[in-house]
C-alpha cells in the first residue's frame, strides 16, 4: 500500500470523528456521513494498492481516462481511480442521510483531461455539499514553471508537460452546531525536457465551526496528529502551522475556523 496516500486517507478519516461529541440525536445522521464514507474509502485504497480495476458502476460517472487502455500500474491511473472512489463513497454516504440527491456533471477540458463535479443542495440535512474530481494534463506555461522553481523545484525546460489529479469538497450542514468541513488532496506530476518525472502530493483538511466546541476542536486535532504520527512525527506540527498560515485572514487578525493540516510539495520518502 503506497505510504504517502495512506497518510492522506488517514487524515480524511478525522473529519468523521467530530460527531462523537454532539448531544443532539436529531442531528446524529448528519454527523455520521463522513464515518460511513471512510469504510468504503479504506477498502478501496487497500484494493487499489494491490490490484487496480476500473468498474464504472462504483463511480458517480465514467473516469476521465479510458481505463481499457490505461496502465494500471501507473501512479496517474491509481490516483484517478482512488479519487473517483472517494468521491462516490462520500456522495453515497451523504445521500443515505438526506432526501436530496447529487447532480452529477462530467466535464472535459479542451486542453486535456476533465473531471466530475457532484453537487447536492437544499437537502433536509445538508444545505449544500460539493465533491469534485479533476484529472487534467497539458503543458505548463513558462510563468508556471518559474513559479515552481521559486518554490525550490529545479526543473529543466520551459514548456513542460504536466498531469494533475485531485479530489476536493466543501460540505455545509443546515444545523449551525455542525461545522463546515473542507478537504482537498492532489497529485501533481511534471515531465522535464530530459524525460525525468518530478512529482509531489499536496492538500489538507480543516473545520469551520459556527459555534465553537472546544472538545470538538481538541478531538479533531488529536486525531489528525495520530494519523500523521503513524508516518512521521514531524508532520502534524509542520502541517498544522502550514494550515494556520495558509488560512490567515490578515485584515481581521484571525485564522479561518479551527484549522487542521495543510501540506504541499510532499515527495518523500517515495510514491509508495
Amino acid at each position: 500500500m503506497f505510504r504517502t496516500t495512506r497518510a492522506i486517507i488517514s487524515c480524511l478519516r478525522t473529519v468523521s470523528t467530530v460527531a462523537a461529541y454532539d448531544k443532539g440525536r436529531k442531528w446524529q445522521p448528519a454527523l455520521r456521513f463522513l464515518g460511513c464514507s471512510v469504510v468504503g474509502t479504506g477498502t478501496a485504497l487497500y484494493f487499489f494498492s494491490h490490484q487496480v480495476k476500473a468498474s464504472s458502476h462504483e463511480f458517480m460517472a465514467e473516469p476521465v481516462t479510458d481505463m481499457s487502455k490505461a496502465n494500471k500500474d501507473d501512479m496517474r491511473v491509481k490516483m484517478e481511480l482512488m479519487i473517483m472512489k472517494i468521491q462516490a463513497d462520500f456522495c453515497h454516504a451523504l445521500e443515505a442521510e438526506d432526501s436530496a440527491k447529487f447532480c452529477v456533471d462530467r466535464w472535459l477540458r479542451e486542453e486535456g483531461g476533465g473531471g466530475v463535479t457532484c453537487v447536492l443542495q437544499n437537502g433536509a440535512i445538508f444545505e449544500k455539499a460539493g465533491i469534485g474530481v479533476s484529472v487534467v494534463h497539458g503543458v505548463l506555461p513558462p510563468a508556471a514553471v518559474q513559479q515552481m522553481r521559486a518554490r525550490g523545484r529545479k526543473m529543466k525546460g520551459d514548456k513542460l508537460p504536466f498531469f494533475a489529479a485531485g479530489v476536493s469538497s466543501v460540505i455545509h450542514p443546515r444545523n449551525p452546531l455542525i461545522p463546515t468541513v473542507h478537504f482537498n488532496y492532489r497529485y501533481f506530476e511534471v515531465t522535464e525536457e530530459d524525460g525525468t518525472k518530478t512529482w509531489w502530493f499536496g492538500g489538507g483538511t480543516d473545520l469551520t465551526p459556527y459555534y465553537l466546541n472546544e472538545n470538538d476542536a481538541k478531538h479533531f486535532h488529536s486525531t489528525l496528529k495520530e494519523a500523521c504520527d503513524k508516518h512521521d512525527k514531524s508532520y502534524y506540527g509542520k502541517f498544522k502551522k502550514w494550515c494556520d498560515d495558509y488560512f490567515d485572514i490578515t485584515h481581521r487578525g484571525e485564522r479561518r475556523g479551527i484549522g487542521g493540516i495543510f501540506f504541499d510539495d510532499l515527495d518523500s520518502p517515495d510514491q509508495d
